[in-house]
């Protein structure tokens, strides 16, 4: 049988692109073979999972030493992004006329998408932001978004195929980053959200692991998104999660992709530098995380509350939080000064957040993203 080769081009800004992509390409069978590419932590993470991966030249929004979005420098340094961009369809180009793939898979990233139809090579895009959010708040904000969601439609409109990894109207949680394209809204396919199924036995052995004391409710503390934004989280984390330190297990994950996934006791938490367990969804009462889609993903799938601190101007975290407050799926923590205490107190006591986690796991047991995402990519190659 002939080797099939599928092109795995990933987002980099963060780990969740490349984490539901390398999920994805582990899926499919012996005689597929493929390759990545990424940059930042997407390509760190990947390598450090000991797949194949091209490192590229970020293209990516630009941050402050705090680890907030800097709206401001991003704007400024536009026309660079543009040229980075023009040099990503070079090296794109290039790269697929030597490759040669049968199908390329693409995670967030535009270029390949373009670049694949020129060279006629089959393409699909999993996608949970289709159109740039704009952070001001006047009546300018919706025209602004259209316009860009109808011009970033029409690029994306190359694919073969385009994947939402979410659940459909109206229970979507990315709502307000893909709504209103309507170029494209007869291409789309919501395909629930990628993640990797736990193991019930694993999650046992897990337990016993981390010595988590079962008479008192564990909170599952994830940082994730780019290097800039973890530190200043973490820090006000353990601030404020400190006056309930004998309440309730509190397991942290500081989110570096190229950390030991030993869990080290401190002094009144467990950490990890990474926590590679997906079932401490699972074995979590509640979830503090950032807004990422992904992880927000797999807190749904377990059927978790979550307390969202969205990184500063971020707009496609900042809607997700929104959306999962709207959702009652959990809090979105807008102010520094707001109390993590008591809204972890609110999502484990309040029936709301209780019937509406356990509504929205039934759901998204329904989708399969993974099998459907490995059966059109056979379709293709």
């Amino acid at each position: 049988m002939r080797e099939k080769k599928v092109y795995f081009p990933t987002f980099g800004s963060g780990v969740g692109h490349a984490s539901r992509a390398s999920i994805i390409a582990s899926s499919l069978e012996d005689n597929f073979s493929y390759r990545f590419s990424s940059f930042k932590d997407g390509y760190e993470f990947l390598v450090a999972n000991k797949f194949q991966c091209k490192d590229i030249y970020p293209l990516d929004i630009s941050w402050k030493k705090d680890g907030k979005v800097s709206t401001t420098k991003t704007i400024i340094r536009s026309p660079l992004l543009s040229g980075i961009f023009l040099y990503h369809l070079k090296e794109e180009y290039g790269f697929l006329k030597k490759y040669q793939p049968d199908l390329v898979f693409s995670d967030s990233r535009l270029s390949p998408i373009l670049c694949a139809n020129k060279l006629k090579i089959p393409s699909m895009v999993i996608l949970n932001q289709i159109k740039l959010l704009v952070e001001i708040r006047d009546k300018r904000r919706k025209r602004l978004e259209t316009l860009n969601g109808r011009i970033l439609g029409k690029f994306w409109d190359y694919a073969n195929e385009i994947f939402i990894p979410d659940l459909p109207p109206p229970y979507t949680i990315c709502k307000e980053n893909i709504e209103g394209v309507d170029s494209i809204k007869d291409k789309i396919t919501y395909i629930g959200f990628i993640s990797r199924r736990p193991d019930k036995k694993k999650r046992y052995s897990i337990v016993n692991e981390l010595d988590i004391d079962k008479d008192k409710k564990t909170i599952y503390v994830q940082i994730s998104g780019p290097k800039q934004s973890r530190l200043s989280v973490y820090q006000r984390i353990i601030r404020q999660i400190e006056p309930i330190k004998n309440e309730y297990n509190i397991i942290i994950s500081k989110g570096d992709p190229n950390g030991t996934s030993k869990p080290k006791k401190m002094e009144y938490w467990t950490e990890f530098e990474w926590c590679p367990w997906i079932e401490m969804f699972e074995i979590s009462d509640c979830v503090v995380m950032r807004g990422g889609h992904s992880t927000i993903g797999n807190a749904i799938s377990a059927g978790k509350p979550s307390i969202i601190i969205p990184i500063e101007n971020q707009s496609e975290q900042i809607q997700n939080a929104i959306r999962v407050n709207e959702l009652d799926l959990g809090i979105h923590m807008i102010d520094d000064n707001e109390s993590l205490v008591r809204n972890i107190k609110s999502v484990l006591n309040e029936s709301r957040y209780k019937n509406a986690t356990k509504k929205f796991k039934e759901l998204s047991s329904e989708y399969n993203g993974i099998e459907i995402c490995k059966e059109k990519i056979k379709e293709y190659s």
